[in-house]
Order: structure tokens, then C-alpha cells, then sequence
């Protein structure tokens, strides 16, 4: 599997799994004592990135050293903030505004993935 559609599929599960937390966000703005879940996945990522070695390739036939196709998994982190004298932790405002930007940003990678697709089945169809 081509290295970029991991990512892409990845990332597509966690803007799935962002716009199930947001929305459950919202439809409990109301419940008193309910404390807000969030997404976070590239703080994950970017620690992953950070925390790799990878050697210093002299020649194209020489063994990858530190290269990982390995991607983190999303976490569902619950926040303890408190917005409403009901003791509710939701800001719809703020809910609202990650919805729009992760609508943008799946609509974004399922274009990219169709791209990739795309290239894919021409470089098939090429032979």
C-alpha cells in the first residue's frame, strides 16, 4: 500500500472520529455536569516525528534505518473546563468552529485521496 494513502486513511479516521466528539459536544450543550471530549492526533504525530533516527543513506540499495510506517492512533481526551453555572463544559461557539474546520479538512483529504486513486489507476492503465 502506497505510504501516502496510509496517512491520508489515517487521518480520514481521525476527522471521522472529531466529527463524532463534536457532535456529541453540541447535542449535550444543555446537560448539566457534562464535560466536552476532544480529538487529539497531531500532537501524537508530531511527537512521533520528533522521536525518530533515521541513518544517513550512502547508496539507493542500502536498508532504510529508523523509518517507521508506524502512525499513531487518535486519543479522545476529555476536557474539565466549565463554561455554564450548570456545571456544563461546552462553548458551542468554540464547537461550532471545529466543525466548520474539520469539515474543511476531511473534504480536503478525500479530494487528495481521490487524487491519489486517480494516479494510481493511470499508472495501471499506463502498462
Amino acid at each position: 500500500m502506497n505510504q501516502m494513502i496510509g496517512i491520508m486513511s489515517r487521518a480520514l479516521d481521525v476527522s471521522s472520529l472529531r466529527q463524532k466528539s463534536i457532535s456529541n459536544n453540541i447535542a449535550n450543550v444543555n446537560t448539566p455536569y457534562f464535560k466536552p471530549t476532544k480529538v487529539s492526533f497531531e500532537e501524537l504525530l508530531q511527537q512521533e516525528v520528533k522521536s525518530q533516527f533515521i541513518g544517513n543513506r550512502t547508496n539507493a540499495k542500502h536498508v532504510l534505518i529508523g523509518e517507521t510506517s508506524r502512525l499513531p492512533s487518535p486519543k479522545l481526551e476529555q476536557e474539565n473546563t466549565v463554561f455554564q453555572n450548570s456545571g456544563n463544559g461546552v462553548d458551542l461557539d468554540y464547537e461550532m468552529t471545529k466543525l466548520s474546520e474539520n469539515t474543511i479538512w476531511y473534504q480536503s483529504l478525500t479530494y487528495g485521496l481521490n487524487e491519489e486513486f486517480n494516479l494510481l489507476k493511470t499508472s495501471i492503465r499506463a502498462r
